[in-house]
């Protein structure tokens, strides 16, 4: 990658990260190993996976579209309402990385 390239662009711009935002979610929903985090999402995932997908956009090195729609991520702060141990890291982790593969 060189200095100029980001992960945004490597992943394949707005097209890919919605794609991947897509994939994760889909694997989240369809796969019974990660039924504890799927429970901690509302039965509509498209709230979740257009969040992801400003989010991605951001940390990936493109548009920061999360911050322009909703300020600072504050990841802990938002996550801490959620019961989230390593279990539900693990089955977060699966989602990701089937939905980068």
């Amino acid at each position: 990658m060189s200095d100029s390239t980001s992960y945004y662009d490597l992943i394949g711009g707005d097209a890919g990260v919605r794609a991947l935002a897509e994939r994760f979610y889909r694997q989240m929903d369809e796969d019974p190993s990660c039924a504890r985090i799927r429970h901690l999402h509302p039965a509509d995932l498209n709230h979740s996976r257009d969040k992801l997908y400003l989010f991605l956009s951001g940390w990936l090195g493109g548009p920061p579209l999360y911050v322009e729609q909703y300020g600072h991520p504050m990841l802990r702060r938002r996550h801490l309402p959620f019961p989230i141990g390593s279990d539900e890291r693990d089955q977060w982790m699966r989602c990701m990385v089937a939905a980068l593969a």
